[in-house]
């Protein structure tokens, strides 16, 4: 431990009344005065650097960590029975909403049409022919209305047909790019056979989750930036905010949607949403200017009008790459920005803004913090 000067008067001072005490007295007659104890006026405060920081407006944001996936995504299945004829589109392309994918064998279904449509015309006419036999007096009603159920069973009839028909077109939904394909020329379907996926990524969506201590702060219809892992920023609104928590994480589902024109995008990128949260005033500073008291409170050391060490806990407002925003601390404030370390909150010192370079006893520049020193003063 580095004896302080005056511990080196307290030890003086105690061999003096040892002397006394072994010899019993003191030279009363001696010519010479005793000379005065020397005063130690040395400044034995410890140099720290400070810079003054003043807050700034910033509007901090609520990141929320999640994913993108497609605003709708179906598994197109087949509807009919029959063979794979021809495959017009394929896994990765962007088709428009009702184009034909993939066709069919329609069997004999176009024939079948035929023959009901004209059976329909038939039952037409002789349904007509009842009408005015009944106007002449000349038919009863039972035989008007058998006329009338054959019609309508003809319809019927060709509806299903067409109905078939359109089964064995396999048309896009809405919009969307094409994924997974499970079937090949020449496969065989069943009725409820899986086919193919279509993704619908315009707007597409960031899914996140919030927790429950967060809730509050996020609102349905609240502009806010999604971000990818690419970097990549992008406009768009809260659109649902759920009502009940995952029994697990205790967190709620958020979801962020992004219009997408180009309908460029993935499923499952790592993203997050940044909800811009109330004006607050913060301090921009390097991470190393923060420290933890004995509590484990998070703050940053400062010295006062009377140079004497603070620690004033702070709040984390925003993160950047090259720094954060704090809020909580005197504005403005004279950070400890080298030496903090060595001091403690309730020490005075010699602050030494940053602007002048801190010097040792000897007169030399200290350059790095490792070399700080207490400066000492006559």
């Amino acid at each position: 431990m580095q004896l302080q000067p005056s511990h080196f008067i307290a030890l003086g001072a105690s061999a003096i009344i040892a002397l006394w005490m072994t010899s019993g007295t003191l030279d009363s007659d001696a010519t010479t005065e005793p000379q005065a104890p020397v005063k130690n006026e040395v400044n034995s405060a410890f140099a720290v650097q400070v810079e003054r920081f003043s807050a700034k407006a910033i509007t901090p944001e609520l990141s929320l960590n999640g994913e993108t996936r497609a605003n709708r995504h179906v598994d197109i299945t087949s509807e009919v029975d029959g063979k794979v004829e021809e495959i017009l589109a394929r896994e990765g392309d962007f088709v428009k909403k009702g184009q034909l994918i993939l066709q069919i064998d329609q069997q004999d279904k176009p024939q079948k049409l035929k023959q009901a449509k004209a059976l329909v015309n038939q039952r037409t006419l002789e349904f007509k022919a009842n009408q005015k036999l009944i106007g002449q007096g000349l038919q009863n009603q039972t035989r008007l209305a058998e006329s009338e159920s054959s019609l309508e069973a003809a319809k019927a009839q060709v509806k299903a047909l067409e109905v078939a028909i359109a089964g064995t077109q396999i048309r896009a939904p809405f919009a969307g790019i094409l994924e997974n394909r499970q079937v090949e020329l020449g496969s065989y379907l069943r009725a409820g056979h899986a086919i193919i996926s279509i993704m619908d990524y315009n707007p597409f969506v960031i899914q996140a989750f919030v927790a429950e201590k967060d809730l509050a702060k996020v609102k349905q219809g609240t502009t806010a930036k999604g971000k990818t892992l690419d970097g990549q920023y992008y406009s768009g609104a809260i659109r649902y905010v759920s009502s009940v928590a995952y029994q697990t994480s205790r967190a709620f589902s958020v979801e962020l949607e992004i219009n997408n024109p180009s309908e460029r995008q993935a499923n499952g990128i790592t993203a997050e949403i940044l909800i811009p949260l109330n004006q607050t005033d913060a301090i921009f500073v390097s991470p190393a200017l923060l420290s933890l008291n004995e509590q484990g409170v998070l703050g940053a050391k400062h010295v006062n009008a009377q140079n004497v060490v603070e620690f004033t806990p702070v709040e984390l407002v925003k993160a950047k790459a090259d720094g954060v925003w704090i809020s909580g601390l005197p504005n403005p404030v004279d950070l400890i920005v080298t030496g903090q370390s060595f001091v403690s909150a309730g020490e005075k010192v010699k602050a030494v803004f940053k602007q002048a370079p801190i010097k040792d006893i000897s007169g030399q520049a200290i350059k790095t913090k490792d070399k700080l020193q207490s400066a000492e003063a006559s």
